[in-house]
């Protein structure tokens, strides 16, 4: 479980000029026409989602059934807990450098996940896993370029294309409208890839719910390659830390496979120092390496 003014809201943001201009921007922006979707987008691509993050977060699989309107598990989920730690870099600061690493069960200890996404539209994101029993790095990779990625996130309902960042002019954006959800206004935003992303991509649509007031994506549902809804992804639990506003839970649903996903920060910290050689392959395959730079990053979860 990819961002404008109106980001002033996030940080020491709540003196009356600051919060005039909040307002003056979200009722711009409300009073869109259709082809102003994309400055929206534009908007919530740019969001403010601090220059680094480290955070520990569980994350459990299972499949589900439905149980009035609720979606409860169906089997004992499968649970994992991993660290993660975030980069931000360029002087726009969405190039992102990010690792994830297991510490919970003890078999799957030390699996880890490597990304690195691009601000350059013709660059696609670098992606490593490392498979601790194998000791081995494996990039992950599509079978050519017009092919998308398959495989999960630590075998979730988080697929490799879900956890890359989107480039902007990949995809064409309709409003479709605006309406309440969660209880916060959101605007409702159509994105279609365009056909060089179209050909590498699992989706052909999605919908999504974007609050106005954070510019957080609230959610989003998918259509795969055959026209089918495929994916539902909701936030919940948002919060604002250190001026940063976020979600603490992303749930996935599998409406093909009837599994879900989701996604719990336990702890998290905002904006703390993080060194430009933890956030390489070294990490993955370098334990003691490992070890030593968690534990200080650990220091600084709240």
């Amino acid at each position: 479980m990819r961002k404008i003014a109106v980001l002033c809201m996030l940080c020491s943001l709540y003196t009356m000029r600051g919060h005039a201009e909040v307002e003056a921007k979200v009722e711009a922006i409300a009073a869109a026409k259709v082809e102003d979707a994309r400055e929206i987008m534009r908007q919530v691509y740019d969001r403010n989602d601090g220059q680094t993050q480290v955070s520990r977060q569980t994350l459990s699989t299972c499949r589900y059934a439905q149980k009035g309107e609720n979606l409860v598990c169906a089997e004992q989920p499968r649970k994992k807990t991993f660290e993660s730690v975030r980069k931000d870099y360029g002087s726009t600061e969405k190039d992102k450098k990010t690792i994830s690493v297991v510490i919970d069960p003890p078999a799957e200890q030390g699996i880890g996940f490597l990304q690195y996404d691009y601000e350059d539209e013709n660059k696609d994101a670098d992606q490593w896993m490392y498979l601790s029993a194998l000791g081995k790095v494996k990039r992950i990779v599509s079978g050519n370029e017009n092919e998308p990625k398959n495989g999960s996130f630590f075998g979730s309902e988080f697929g490799y294309e879900d956890m890359e960042l989107p480039h902007l002019d990949d995809f064409t954006y309709r409003l479709v409208q605006t309406e309440t959800y969660q209880q916060r206004q959101c605007w409702v935003i159509e994105t279609l890839p365009k056909p060089q992303r179209a050909r590498k991509s699992n989706y052909s649509k999605s919908i999504t719910w974007i609050d106005k007031a954070t510019l957080l994506v609230l959610k989003s549902i998918a259509t795969d390659r055959q026209g089918k809804k495929v994916k539902r992804i909701t936030m919940r639990d948002i919060v604002q830390i250190e001026g940063v506003w976020m979600p603490l839970q992303i749930n996935i649903n599998n409406l093909l496979t009837k599994r879900m996903s989701t996604i719990k920060f336990e702890k998290i910290s905002i904006n703390k120092t993080i060194e430009d050689e933890f956030l390489t392959l070294r990490t993955l395959t370098d334990g003691a390496f490992r070890e030593q730079r968690l534990k200080e990053y650990r220091t600084t979860l709240n």
